[in-house]
């Protein structure tokens, strides 16, 4: 009996074994928290001190202690932490505020111009844009090919980050998409109205109309209409009217003619195919360039962060094709030079001009429009242009990056690299490469992580244009990589060994070939950029075999979303520099004493 009651007594474990075995966890999970202390209050009350402390208020005060400390402790940590101070103070890649517009004939600049940027919001009416907006592709070479002058804005880099609110469940709920019946036109690819929009697509501001429904209302009041109604941005304003008088049957818009507008182009549409309706021409299925120039034109006359561009109006018509030219690289797939409907909707163009109305400084939004990308990209063009025709040679595109290109991969980009824009027609005339042409080449050199950019160089190196990169073709482009390694001194790697490395990482679906869907799987997007350097870019490649993992680290850890943004500011930094060092010894050689000599002469 009494065997029989002390195997009872091991075999089940008593409350306080149960109490030491959930209080290892305790801390980790509430849950099992609030089990420990509800378990002690049904317990008998504790007789000896070891027992009291694992009473109810013994144990909440030892938690409280507990998640105090590591507050505390926590926030001390951080205060402390040098990476933490770091954080706090400017980056070392900001570029310099305020600086005033300068500009270079030749390669030799002349002294600042004065500038004194106004931080205003744009005019809330939208006249019609100046006739220097009327921009011709491509432009034609003249004594105006100077350096276009850095940007006054503060760089996007200087801005500390903005903390995103919380979510409440209840704005996650108003996001999802609405469901539509049978009648309602949700069809196809049809999108619902976002709810910020929403809001506003039944509102009618019927003060500003006339009592005659026939009357016409002005440009100027129009603009409730353009903003309000339909979320376009504010300067799309003039060209929006534009196309309602277009559309309207006596050429004028009146609430009539607004009327019949509105039910067929706007209530049952969302934001892309809007867009898509006033900015294509119409009865077009796709948007060409010359559609964006009016809405590019409105924005230079009237954006704030680009007003010091209205006095060098040579640059405005290069920033223009800047802007345009991005845009179809982000969203034109098929680089023919149009956009349909369904790259509009993809490519995040509607969102990122509704940005750049919002944004006073143009520099922050880095999709498209920032200056500060245009002025590294012409300046790379200026620079290479030696015989300043406006166009690229061979000879000229080898000297990009320091003769970081081979000569093979240089020529495969003359012969077979996209043209969207139908440069290069005709005979010999892909012997030269125009600005357009340019912007898509630095794009896709600069940041080889993004599909267009894996689309571009596969075409490039694709001899045989059987879709595939066989071994065959990449020991081609790898052999004269080896020959100017060891010119220069450096080990060469054997071409099985570099091979054998790249096809682990990429694991192609196809043994001994890639092809381009290889390229954009999820887990090659930093892979593929170190492939084609490794093909044909020399110093990137030399600079990934000596990679230090500390800094790739850090570099994927930084305020940047990909490798152009990152290498446009380091870029605009350094020729900021630059500039500022020639503006200096322009001043430190510059005879004061005859200049005011002259100026007496002059008064």
């Amino acid at each position: 009996m009494s065997s029989k009651v002390a195997k009872n007594i091991t075999t089940e474990p008593s409350p306080q074994s149960r109490v030491d075995g959930l209080l290892a966890t305790y801390l980790s999970s509430d849950s099992v928290y609030e089990e420990v202390l509800s378990l002690i209050d049904t317990a008998q009350t504790p007789q000896s001190e070891d027992d009291a402390a694992l009473s109810p208020d013994s144990m909440r005060k030892r938690r409280k202690k507990a998640e105090g400390g590591s507050s505390s402790g926590g926030s001390q940590d951080s205060s402390s932490s040098p990476g933490k101070q770091a954080s706090s103070q400017l980056s070392p890649l900001s570029p310099p505020r305020g600086r005033s517009p300068r500009s270079l004939d030749k390669f030799h600049r002349t002294g600042g111009l004065p500038l004194s940027p106004r931080r205003s919001s744009p005019s809330p009416t939208s006249p019609t844009p100046p006739s220097s907006a009327s921009f011709n592709f491509p432009h034609s070479p003249g004594s105006d090919d100077i350096y276009p002058p850095t940007s006054p804005m503060a760089s996007p880099r200087d801005i500390k980050s903005i903390e995103m609110p919380e979510v409440d469940d209840d704005s996650q709920l108003e996001s999802l998409p609405r469901f539509y019946l049978k009648d309602e036109h949700g069809k196809h690819r049809r999108r619902s109205l976002t709810y910020e929009a929403a809001e506003h697509v039944d509102e009618d501001p019927k003060d500003i109309w006339p009592n005659d429904p026939e009357a016409p209302i002005s440009k100027e009041d129009f603009i409730g209409v353009t903003k309000d109604v339909c979320g376009f941005p504010s300067f799309f304003n003039s060209s929006f009217y534009d196309r309602v008088s277009s559309a309207s049957p006596g050429g004028v818009v009146s609430r009539n003619s607004w009327s019949l507008y509105y039910t067929k182009y706007i209530q049952k549409e969302d934001r892309n195919a809007r867009f898509f309706h006033a900015v294509a021409k119409p009865g077009e299925q796709h948007i060409t360039r010359d559609d964006f120039v009016p809405l590019v034109s409105a924005l230079l006359a009237f954006h704030a962060g680009l007003e010091f561009l209205s006095e060098h109006k040579e640059f405005q018509e290069k920033y223009a094709v800047t802007v345009i030219t991005r845009i179809f690289f982000q969203a034109d797939k098929t680089h023919d030079g149009k956009l349909t409907a369904r790259m509009l909707r993809k490519s995040g163009v509607v969102e990122a001009f509704t940005k750049v109305d919002l944004e006073e400084d143009i520099n922050k939004v880095t999709e498209f429009f920032s200056y500060e990308h245009f002025y590294v990209l012409y300046c790379r063009f200026w620079e290479l242009d030696s015989d300043r025709d406006y166009k690229i040679s061979r000879d000229d595109l080898l000297k990009y990056g320091d003769h970081s290109l081979s000569h093979m991969i240089v020529d495969r980009i003359f012969e077979a690299a996209p043209r969207p824009f139908g440069n290069g027609k005709g005979k010999g005339g892909r012997d030269t490469m125009g600005y357009e042409d340019f912007i898509y080449f630095m794009l896709s050199e600069e940041d080889k992580q993004n599909p267009i950019s894996v689309k571009y160089w596969f075409e490039c190196l694709d001899v045989d244009g059987d879709g595939h990169l066989s071994t065959l073709d990449m020991r081609g482009f790898y052999g004269v990589q080896a020959h100017r390694m060891q010119c220069l001194g450096h080990e060469v790697v054997p071409f099985e060994d570099v091979l054998c490395q790249f096809f682990d990482m990429i694991k192609p679906k196809e043994q001994g070939r890639l092809c381009e869907g290889d390229f954009l799987q999820g887990h090659c997007n930093k892979v593929s950029g170190s492939l084609f350097d490794a093909l044909f870019n020399l110093n990137k490649y030399l600079q990934f075999e000596s990679r230090d993992p500390f800094l790739e680290r850090n570099k994927r850890e930084d305020e940047f979303d990909n490798d152009w943004d990152r290498y446009a500011c380091v870029d605009y930094n350094r020729l900021a520099m630059e500039e500022e060092q020639r503006e200096e010894e322009r001043r430190e050689g510059m005879d004061w004493e005859g200049a005011d000599n002259d100026a007496m002469m002059e008064e």
